[in-house]
Parts: structure tokens; C-alpha cells; sequence
């Protein structure tokens, strides 16, 4: 008995290792994210002086957090939706708690440069016996493409109302149709793949890529890509609204229309800027942009501190709960 004792406690640990392996790499990579996040409410107390903005926290209304915070659940409920749609045409077979899970770790390792560590997805439906990764790494990937074009497509909405000119709305819409274009031309891509696979060092990455580039130009069809960008600018125009009602707080005229600019057109600076969860550019943007529409300096940076608590960080602390029922799953996966 004994022996059998000391085997199944030894299975155990076999099993609890790779979590624990994970959580503390996982755990060493939310340090940066964090520092910026210091970085930016160091910043912001700066600019805005720190007593003014206390002041400004104290004078928003707590009860606005329950609608605010739902918007997000609203925004998470759509994208969601969509990786389903994704991880179906894939051919990706995973429960929906599993599927559930995965998706919301992502949140957690989405505060990674460019959301690079968002690919891990992909490994972890594999290990929850959902096939190849790189069939999910096309979703993935495509996930990353039409929420660009969702917002793209808020801040040509919106733009008009926000700032009375027009061709900020037509840039937006160029921008997203030269992305469309640039990346569905598959004879220019396979060019390039094809010269790529002739290079000894990166022949075999180079294959995986023209497998999962050809997935996802799958995915990016008309037929699949308008829901999917229309479910992204239904989620990340939930979160705008959101930001509204706290703008509201302090400004109790603020547009609605413009609140969603804003935060559509800072969502875009953060993601082009490539650092974790666009971290300091986000929040430097927001602030800036309620600035420019009137809002005092510590008004406009205790909304940002708000939004970005109750949309960034609310994800972020999804996802790491979401992580030890992920790393139980794992423990007793088929493909484990």
C-alpha cells in the first residue's frame, strides 16, 4: 500500500508540475505589464497632480461600476462568439467550458508586446485535445484582424461627430480595406513564403506559416469576415459606451458618439504602439483626447484610470482565474 501511496502521489505531482511551471513563468511575464501599469498611475498623478486626481476618483460614482463592467462582460460574451464560429470552420473540436476557459486565459496572456503570448491559446487547446495548434493559431490570428478592423470601423463611425472632419473617417476606412487587401492577395504571400522556404535556417517555421497563412485567409472570406468584424464592433463599441458612462460622471453632457471615438481611437494608438496591452499609449491617448474636448487634466485622467480598470485589468483578472481550472483540465486531458 505503501508503494502504491508513493506512485499515485508522484502521478500527482507529474500532473501539478507543468501548472506550476506555468503560473511561474506566467507570473514572471505579468511583471512588466504590471511596472507599466505603475508607470502609468505615476504618470498620471504627475501630470494631474496627485491630490487633484484622489479628488477626482473620490467624486466618481461607484454605482456606475456594475453597468460599466457589464459592457465588458457584453464585449467578452461577443468576441467569444466569434472564437466559437472560428474554432468550428477550423475544424477544432473542444467542450465549451474548455473552449470558455482557454478564451479567457487569453485575457491574461494578452498583456504581452503586440499580444504575442495570446498564440499560447493555441497550444492550450491542443493539450485540451483540440488538434494541431497551428490550426487554432489561425483563429487567433484572426481574432487579432477583425478586432483591428471593428475598431477601425467605430472610428470612421464616429469620427464625424467627434471631430467635425470627415477624412479621418475615410482614413479609417482605407486603412482597413488596404489591410483586407494585403493580406487575402495569397499569390503575392505564397511568393513570399516560397522564397523564404529556400533559406536552410527558416525552412521549417516558413511551412508552418503558409499552413496557417492559408487558414486564415479561409477565415478572412467575405462571407466569414463581415459577421466577424461586425461582432467586433459591436464588443469593442460595448466598451466605448462603457467609457461614456464614465466619462458622464464628470461631464454629465459628453457625447456618447464622441466617448466611443475616443476610446476606439486610443485602443488603435495602443495596439500600434506594440507594448503590453498598449499600456501607456492607451491611457495617454484617452487623457489627452478628453483634454482636447474640454475636461480638466484630472477629471480626463481619473476616466482613463476607471475605464482601463474596469475593461484591461477586469480581462487580465478573468483570465488568471480562469487559469487553475485550465491547469486542472490539463492534468487529466486525452492528450496529456
Amino acid at each position: 500500500m505503501g508503494e502504491i501511496d508513493r506512485r499515485a502521489d508522484s502521478e500527482r505531482g507529474d500532473a501539478e508540475a507543468p501548472a506550476g511551471r506555468g503560473l511561474e513563468h506566467l507570473g514572471r511575464r505579468l511583471l512588466v505589464p504590471a511596472a507599466l501599469g505603475l508607470a502609468v498611475l505615476v504618470g498620471l498623478a504627475l501630470v494631474a497632480d496627485a491630490r487633484e486626481l484622489g479628488r477626482e476618483l473620490r467624486r466618481f460614482d461607484p454605482r456606475l461600476l456594475a453597468p460599466v463592467l457589464a459592457l465588458s462582460l457584453v464585449n467578452y460574451a461577443l468576441r467569444f462568439a466569434r472564437w466559437e464560429i472560428y474554432l468550428k470552420a477550423l475544424g477544432v473540436r473542444l467542450p465549451w467550458r474548455e473552449s470558455l476557459g482557454v478564451f479567457l486565459v487569453g485575457f491574461a496572456l494578452s498583456v504581452t508586446p503586440g499580444k504575442a503570448g495570446e498564440l499560447g491559446k493555441a497550444w492550450l487547446a491542443r493539450e485540451l485535445g483540440g488538434g494541431a495548434a497551428r490550426r487554432t493559431v489561425a483563429a487567433v490570428l484572426a481574432e487579432r484582424v477583425t478586432d483591428v478592423l471593428g475598431v477601425l470601423a467605430l472610428v470612421a463611425g464616429t469620427a464625424a461627430a467627434a471631430t467635425g472632419r470627415a477624412w479621418i473617417a475615410a482614413a479609417a476606412l482605407a486603412v482597413g480595406v488596404l489591410l483586407v487587401a494585403l493580406l487575402s492577395w495569397g499569390r503575392a504571400a505564397r511568393g513570399l513564403i516560397g522564397l523564404a522556404r529556400r533559406l536552410p535556417a527558416v525552412r521549417g517555421p516558413v511551412g508552418v506559416l503558409g499552413e496557417v497563412y492559408e487558414r486564415l485567409r479561409e477565415l478572412l472570406r467575405t462571407s466569414r469576415l463581415m459577421p466577424a468584424v461586425a461582432l467586433a464592433a459591436l464588443a469593442w463599441g460595448a466598451e466605448g459606451i462603457g467609457f461614456g458612462l464614465v466619462v458622464r460622471s464628470y461631464a454629465p453632457a459628453a457625447s456618447y458618439p464622441v466617448a466611443v471615438f475616443n476610446y476606439a481611437a486610443s485602443t488603435l494608438a495602443g495596439a500600434a504602439s506594440m507594448l503590453p496591452g498598449g499600456l501607456v499609449v492607451s491611457e495617454g491617448a484617452l487623457t489627452a483626447l478628453l483634454g482636447l474636448q474640454g475636461l480638466a487634466t484630472a477629471a480626463a485622467a481619473s476616466a482613463t484610470l476607471v475605464i482601463r480598470a474596469a475593461t484591461l485589468w477586469f480581462a487580465v483578472a478573468l483570465g488568471l482565474a480562469a487559469l487553475p481550472w485550465i491547469f486542472r483540465r490539463l492534468g487529466r486531458s486525452p492528450s496529456r
